[in-house]
């Protein structure tokens, strides 16, 4: 059978038009040749918006036409399999210019939306592999044969690149830790699920279109992962999770291994980088490194899940029980922080010094704790850091 690409250009030469595909989500799919300049800038307009636009309604069964200022017709043909709608083919009628004949782009969107479909069920088979391998490569009670069978399995079907820098990402919408407990203020997010494999998708989709490195990425436990053959530019996948309907989604970066079998270690690091990017994002950024986690290295390997107020310094308990906590806390917080410096808290705050001595009285007396001494401020500080990565604490 003729693959979706030459069907797609037979199709463009036939009906004398540049034609694109597009799946569900508003991808671009595939494209024909696009040789005049006007051509080739429309395509580069469509490459860089490419799933930004909004999905059609699943009732639009007929061609949609969307007409810019200049008179250029952007026209939307549904392209089915013996199911449902699949995608969309795609052409541009500039001004002036005949529409192309009817019934063969009709045919030809009935072939193409048949061989869309098989495309994509490819397409899910080879993530479903892509997960099962990351799995068994990432499960680090796994005999270290098994994690190196993932492993040269995933170089030799080219779902990763063969490098000597490999770095795990978790991806994933603050809702369920990545040992898949819940948090323990109850959050959940319907949608966590679905988001994490949006954002692995469209990392993947922005890699490939990008550079030509290969990297591979799924659902594991319930979260997005990805492994890079390569370190991982922070700022970059900031830009890429800026994509629409991310907006909720952190993430955390582990850090960089040599070995694709020691990548589970580097997954580990991304885990807690997220969660602290979940937990924290007054402290950690949106993407979190494993690198910029200080003492919540060590912090967030603690069984935080099980964690109560019970575990944590007397004051530090006492003042979470407080009917001022809400006030108290992060007053409490940003003095530490500040090393003592009331005057620095103040602006910090946007609160007149009056105001934070009067504060500072009331958290004395609620925790019992003399916050001129050092030992006092470290037990302090430590336990509202323990209780805030807990979850125990929230804004």
């Amino acid at each position: 059978m003729t693959n979706l690409d030459d069907a797609l250009q037979d199709l463009s030469e036939a009906v004398q038009h540049r034609l694109v595909v597009l799946d569900e989500r508003m991808r671009v799919i595939a494209y024909s040749i696009h040789e005049s300049e006007e051509d080739r800038a429309r395509l580069s307009h469509l490459l860089a918006h490419s799933d930004t636009w909004p999905p059609l309604p699943a009732g639009a069964d007929g061609p949609v036409v969307r007409e810019a200022g200049d008179g250029t017709r952007w026209v939307l043909h549904p392209l089915r399999d013996d199911r449902h709608r699949v995608g969309h083919l795609l052409h541009v009628r500039a001004k002036g210019v005949p529409a192309p004949d009817a019934a063969a782009l009709a045919d030809g969107a009935a072939h193409l939306g048949v061989l869309l479909s098989l495309r994509a069920r490819s397409a899910e088979r080879e993530a479903a592999r892509a997960g099962e391998l990351l799995s068994s490569l990432l499960a680090t009670q796994a005999p270290a044969v098994e994690r190196g069978r993932a492993a040269a399995a995933l170089v030799a079907e080219g779902l990763v690149g063969a490098t000597g820098q490999y770095c795990a990402v978790v991806l994933g919408v603050p809702a369920v830790d990545p040992d898949g407990t819940d948090y323990p203020d109850g959050t959940d997010h319907p949608d966590g699920t679905w988001t994490a494999r949006t954002a692995v998708e469209t990392t993947l989709d922005f890699v490939a279109r990008t550079s030509t490195a290969t990297v591979v990425g799924g659902l594991v436990e319930g979260h997005g992962v990805l492994v890079f053959p390569r370190p991982v530019v922070r700022d970059r996948l900031e830009r890429v999770l800026a994509a629409p309907g991310l907006g909720e989604v952190r993430a955390g970066i582990g850090g960089v291994v040599t070995d694709l079998t020691e990548v589970a270690t580097s997954h580990e690091q991304a885990g807690r980088a997220w969660r602290a990017a979940c937990l924290d994002p007054a402290t950690h950024p949106r993407v979190t490194t494993w690198s910029d986690l200080g003492l919540d290295k060590l912090l967030l390997r603690l069984p935080l899940a099980r964690l109560t107020a019970d575990d944590l310094p007397e004051g530090v308990a006492r003042l979470l029980a407080s009917d001022h906590r809400e006030v108290d806390v992060p007053t409490l917080e940003a003095y530490l922080a500040a090393g003592g410096d009331a005057r620095a808290t103040a602006i910090d705050l946007g609160i007149h010094r009056s105001t934070l001595y009067y504060r500072l009285t009331r958290i004395r007396t609620t925790t019992g704790a003399d916050l001129r001494a050092g030992v006092a401020r470290r037990e302090l500080h430590t336990g509202l850091r323990v209780a805030r990565l807990a979850g125990m604490l929230t804004g």
